[in-house]
């Protein structure tokens, strides 16, 4: 636990015990020493929890929150089956209650040992139970005696048997022979005697006598009425069949085990749920074998039927939730309903409540929500995986070869998906070198794990290979899925990745004999996969076989394709994902010459639709933006097909409904935000000046003119997707290394291909210059297209630039003038861990001399201050250094004297005029997420600021005061709706007197109207 936040706990608790005040617990200095105490928590140490516990209790007494007595139970819990040392009286009966599910799996554990310390652990949680339970408690004389069979436990593991030896032995003497009246009576009295002894040794000849004894009592109960002790004996008999099966599978022994079983449940006692839960684990095994649903139905009606007649804190409960979630979840495998994912989700967690420590519950926790995460794609289901596993391998024994090789595999698998959202390096190097002792830890003959650890390993390796470009890792890739082919021939999966990995070989190297391979382990994949699995097979195979048909010409392989996808498309449920899936190759093959224009539009039609439900379904903002970044550039493509066929008015409305998705959702006054807007209104909002899309992708560039008298296409040839990334690497070293010839030539390029095109054809229309507004899409965010220029010409010469994340972002009505407010000036002089900026007092003086602003300078520029100043501010300049995210763009900051300021910190609603950030690359976007341009600068103008100036790389910081300066005094006199001119006036004067320098005057940009 947190060391210094522990100590704060004790301090608190020991004032408490001064003033006999429980309600210190709620002063606020003991927020955050609880937050940071609760998120280290250990049950392990139990001194920690003892303080936690006790402090969460004094918490209760105070305001009496159910929660805070949760909490209290759960931490103290260890304390009292763990550790003698002294607990609350008041909370006593509680842990008695919380803590017998426990008891009795740390019992059950003990059994399954020969380790004498795991039955004195029982035996000790044991007695701490019977202590805390007060007389007359309805479930003393059951915990006394679950005490004596636990010490007995203990004597066994210690050699010591001779009392149950006894009992053996009288009870053998007493057995009177067949045919006595007492016979039955006798022979009960043995059974129980052998039950007792096989209980606490595990000898088996015990166990074989107990069910020839139980088979006898049996064969007397099948002829009586189905009374409690008729069904009693039925299911001794039945549960000893089973117990035999589990150690000697044999088929028989497990059929009779279910009919017997069946048969002991026919009448009510407080037994019952036990027999209940022992038959459906039958049930589960038998279902697994029969391969037949209504087994597993019947499984899971039986669990659910015990669970109704037991209490939270009977032994049982935890493991009748346990079974409960791992039908569930075994159901799920087979059949991938998000019903019985979340059933079994939430049966687990009621059973994780239950037992603290119980391994087995939280390895299968972990599974459930490994399942979770790889269904929606929710961070939080991940970053809960890779809590659970790696709590689970380091509390597994280190001789446990077995289970810790299935932790070090689910763990590898865990890493490599996160590698996969964040980009970490460490966890994918990591997720080889668990994979790998995964491997190592099981043997060659283990038909089980092992074709799914040779999987898993050379999934990873795909991974490094699809995402890193380490081109030895194919290779390792193909070796491992092979050796998994050839261990387990008769499995879909390891056939599905060879088939993959094959294609991507054949990507590298076009050699036609790995998409030949390919398609064939596809096809063989395909033809033993159940239904559920079938859709990703599918979709790999028509790619495939349209590649194929790309090299040969052979028609049969694009008939095969579209077969395929058809297939796809028939299958049930459907997950959003996947129909994403499809329609994107669905464009792919409608983008082949044999076929017309209108199918692949329509065809990128379908995959626009289903956007926002992909890019949407998670509540979380991270994977908002991760999901919307696999399909960046989507709307680009569906506009250049609208173009192709002949349709500029769906092109904009198909860029449009792919962009702003995450701006959308949480709208500003006044923000017409519907992304089914049509051409006609969109264009509506180009009349005080045109509106310029501009869009790469690899066949060539696209830009769409949004006029009012409609919208017009211009084909831009030279800016290739690869091209304009390369373009724009170049910009970035060059900026680096001060390089500016080299930025002038980047600007060139930029007026050559792009930005001359568009002038000319907005000049054909009869545009007259003054106005315009870009929105550049993907890669083409990252550029300065106001400043591209030869040098003789250029976009700042014909026009004031002003940009837009969307063309709907752009109001068709003039807005009333802005009223009085207040303006704010935020310097940071002085920043911790960044240099200083000796001109971020000259831009407060600048704006506190012509605006009358207010200054929060260095130590006042706290987050907290900023934004309780927002509402009430109508322009707010930020003189202060910025950090791009370059991988989640919303987490990209302003540094302020306390905490960074970030996009999502900040209030949708706010009715402001001018947001002026005078910081380092506050309009920088990550290429793979550009299509939203969620940024520091886009973030001010969607929480309500009319005018936004940021910046698309660092500059000079006395430059940035001068252009400031210049700006301020135009908006002094005229007002913020005069931002754009009064910005390209500054930077243009800039321009004219340092033309070699425009690292200084090209950067600068305008967000509004």
């Amino acid at each position: 636990m947190d060391t210094h936040a522990l100590q704060e706990l004790i301090a608190c608790i020991n004032r408490v015990h001064e003033t006999d005040d429980v309600g210190l617990t709620f002063a606020e200095e003991m927020t955050r020493p609880l937050s940071d105490a609760w998120q280290s928590w250990d049950d392990a140490d139990t001194e920690a929890s003892q303080v936690l516990g006790v402090f969460l209790f004094y918490r209760y007494l105070a305001a009496h929150d159910r929660t805070d007595m949760l909490m209290a139970i759960r931490t103290l819990t260890p304390c009292l089956l763990y550790a003698d040392i002294a607990l609350p009286p008041d909370m006593l009966p509680f842990l008695a209650d919380y803590g017998v599910c426990e008891a009795e799996r740390l019992r059950e554990d003990a059994r399954s040992s020969p380790d004498p310390a795991r039955a004195e652990r029982a035996a000790f949680a044991w007695q701490r139970i019977v202590m805390a339970t007060e007389d007359g408690h309805p479930q003393r004389e059951e915990r006394e005696r679950s005490l004596r069979r636990a010490r007995r436990l203990l004597a066994a593991r210690r050699g010591d048997t001779a009392y149950l030896d006894q009992a053996v032995a009288a009870a053998r003497a007493g057995l009177v022979p067949q045919g006595r009246r007492d016979r039955l009576a006798t022979c009960h009295e043995l059974l129980l005697a052998l039950e007792e002894r096989y209980e606490a040794t595990g000898n088996a000849d015990d166990h074989e006598a107990a069910l020839r004894c139980a088979e006898e009592l049996a064969v007397y109960a099948h002829t009586s009425a189905r009374d409690a002790i008729g069904c009693s004996l039925l299911f001794s008999f039945g549960e000893k069949l089973f117990q035999r099966y589990l150690r000697d599978p044999n088929t028989t022994d497990l059929r009779r085990a279910i009919g017997f079983l069946r048969d002991s449940v026919e009448s009510p006692g407080p037994h019952l749920p036990t027999r209940l839960l022992v038959l459906s684990r039958a049930l589960s095994i038998w279902s697994a074998a029969a391969r037949d649903p209504g087994i597993v139905t019947e499984a899971i009606a039986r669990a659910e039927q015990a669970e109704e007649l037991v209490p939270r804190n009977h032994q049982d409960y935890p493991l009748i939730k346990w079974q409960i979630a791992s039908l569930y979840f075994g159901r799920y495998r087979t059949t991938r309903s998000g019903d019985d994912l979340d059933r079994a989700a939430a049966a687990i967690l009621e059973a994780t409540l239950c037992l603290t420590r119980e391994l087995q519950i939280t390895a299968l926790q972990s599974d459930i929500a490994f399942a979770q995460y790889e269904r929606t794609e929710d961070s939080e289901h991940l970053f809960t995986v890779l809590a659970l596993r790696k709590r689970v391998l380091r509390k597994l024994p280190e001789d446990d070869d077995l289970s810790r090789a299935d932790a070090l595999y689910s763990l590898s698998q865990a890493q490599m998906h996160w590698y996969r959202r964040t980009g970490s390096l460490g966890d994918l190097d990591n997720a080889v070198d668990n994979g790998r002792a995964a491997l190592d830890l099981v043997g060659a003959t283990d038909a089980r794990r092992r074709p799914d650890f040779l999987c898993g390993l050379g999934k990873v390796h795909m991974t490094r290979f699809a995402l890193r470009g380490e081109r030895d890792a194919l290779p390792e890739a193909i070796d491992r899925f092979r050796e998994a082919v050839a261990d387990a021939p008769d499995r879909y999966l390891p056939l599905a990745l060879l088939a993959a990995a094959l294609g991507y070989r054949y990507d590298l190297t076009r050699d036609i004999t790995d998409l030949d391979e390919s398609i064939a382990a596809g096809e063989r994949a395909l033809g033993l996969a159940p239904a559920p699995q079938r859709a990703g097979i599918l979709l790999d195979l028509s790619g495939a076989r349209r590649l194929r048909f790309g090299g040969t010409g052979d028609a049969t392989d694009l008939d095969h394709a579209r077969a395929a996808i058809a297939e796809a498309l028939a299958l049930p449920a459907l997950s959003a994902r996947y129909r994403m899936r499809i329609s994107l190759e669905q464009t792919e093959l409608a983008s082949l010459s044999t076929v017309n224009t209108a199918e692949r539009l329509s065809a990128f039609e379908a995959a626009v639709e289903l956007l926002s439900e992909v890019g949407l379904s998670s509540p979380y903002h991270e994977d908002r933006e991760f999901m919307l970044s696999v399909h960046a550039g989507l709307g680009a493509k569906a506009a250049d097909a609208a173009v192709a066929a002949n349709r500029p008015d769906r092109a904009l409305e198909l860029l449009e409904k792919a962009r702003g998705i995450l701006a959308d959702t949480a709208p500003t006054p006044g923000w017409r935000g519907n992304r089914a807007t049509t051409a006609r209104h969109l264009c509506r909002n180009a009349t005080r000046g045109p509106i310029v899309t501009v869009s790469a992708i690899e066949t060539g560039g696209l830009a769409l003119l949004v006029t009012p008298s409609g919208v017009h296409p211009v084909a831009l040839p030279g800016l290739r997707l690869h091209k304009a990334r390369a373009r724009h690497k170049a910009l970035e070293e060059a900026l680096a290394s001060g390089a500016c010839e080299d930025v002038l030539d980047v600007l060139t390029w930029l007026w050559h291909t792009a930005a001359r095109p568009v002038l000319e054809a907005l000049k054909a229309t009869g545009w007259q210059g003054a106005r315009l507004w870009w929105c550049p899409v993907g890669v083409m965010s990252l550029f300065p297209l106001h400043a591209a220029g030869d040098g003789h010409d250029g976009v700042m010469d014909r026009a004031v630039s002003s940009y837009l994340p969307t063309v709907r972002a752009l109001p068709a009505e003039r807005r009333r003038p802005a009223s009085p407010g207040r303006a704010l000036v935020v310097a940071m002089s002085r920043t911790s861990g960044q240099a200083s900026l000796p001109g971020a007092a000259s831009e407060a003086n600048s704006l506190s001399r012509l605006l009358s602003a207010t200054v929060l300078h260095n130590e006042q520029a706290t987050r907290e201050a900023v934004l309780t100043a927002l509402p009430s501010t109508r322009i707010i300049h930020f003189a202060c250094h910025a950090q791009a995210d370059t991988r989640e763009p919303t987490r990209s900051r302003l540094f302020l004297h306390d905490q960074p300021l970030t996009p999502r910190d900040l209030p949708f609603g706010l009715d402001a005029d001018l947001a002026y950030l005078s910081a380092c690359a506050t309009s920088d976007v990550m290429f793979l997420g550009a299509d939203e341009a969620m940024h520091i600068t886009g973030a001010f103008h969607l929480a309500g600021f009319r005018h936004v100036i940021g910046t698309h790389w660092r500059i000079d910081d006395l430059a940035a005061a001068d252009i400031a300066d210049h700006f301020y005094t135009v908006i002094a006199a005229h007002g913020p709706d005069h931002a754009a001119q009064a910005l390209h006036t500054a930077t243009a004067e800039l321009r004219r007197a340092h033309p070699d320098r425009p690292d200084l005057w090209a950067s600068h940009l305008h967000v509004g109207p």
